[in-house]
């Protein structure tokens, strides 16, 4: 891309961890769906979470357009018109999931079958899609980026699409963010946080979205690199 300025400066990625989540949260709804029968009684529940899961999703896309995406056309005009693209296509095909979902909830006896195994693939299709596109999103336009603008700007980049995400989606980020994290960045992650957030906010990410989603042993490690008592 003729958008790189320079050989990249900046090393601060923004993109890493939400990205992990992502996958994580997209191949756990993926074996759920592949492993589901149609008479079977959590498949409320399984749609159910399938929505929050595009929910989630759908909210990065928004946060990406508003805040890095605006930022990096006033630096590089025309550089994210292929983003924007994908995005929209993204949009289209939580369109289309959400139709399937629709027909099953309303489908009975032997319709719901085909029509659950039409969602399974038309999710494989999207996750990847999706897959593609994060990895164009980390390894091409993250140079650019880092090209473009300081650590420090990448950071209030970041801050800024923080500060926008309500404690539930908040929540919701953190129960994949951090589990697909390493040790170390999930140190990194969780004192960046106990930083910016009161005291009961920080315990309920840590009690609700953390705890409960790794090991025991992880999360004896997280304490001790947080420096909590045991």
């Amino acid at each position: 891309m003729s958008f790189l300025q320079a050989k990249p400066l900046a090393t601060h990625d923004f993109y890493a961890p939400i990205h992990k989540g992502i996958r994580l949260g997209l191949c756990q709804m993926l074996a759920r769906l592949g492993a589901a029968d149609a008479g079977d009684a959590d498949l409320p529940q399984l749609l159910a979470d399938l929505r929050a899961q595009l929910r989630l999703s759908e909210q990065h896309l928004v946060h990406e357009d508003a805040v890095i995406h605006t930022a990096l056309e006033a630096r590089a005009p025309g550089s994210t018109s292929r983003l924007a693209q994908a995005h929209e296509h993204h949009r289209a095909t939580f369109e289309d999931i959400e139709t399937l979902a629709c027909r099953i909830e309303h489908a009975e006896g032997p319709a719901k079958a085909p029509l659950l195994r039409a969602l399974y693939l038309r999710f494989s299709l999207f996750c990847a899609d999706d897959f593609a596109h994060m990895a164009e999103e980390e390894q091409l336009m993250l140079p650019i980026l880092q090209s473009l603008f300081s650590d420090e700007e990448l950071m209030a980049l970041e801050d800024a699409i923080v500060s926008q995400i309500p404690p539930e989606e908040m929540v919701a980020v953190a129960r994949l963010m951090i589990p697909a994290a390493t040790r170390t960045d999930r140190i990194g992650m969780l004192s960046a946080m106990r930083a910016n957030a009161p005291a009961e906010a920080f315990g309920a990410i840590l009690s609700v979205a953390v705890q409960p989603n790794i090991s025991a042993v992880d999360f004896a490690h997280l304490s001790e690199g947080l420096g909590l008592a045991a």
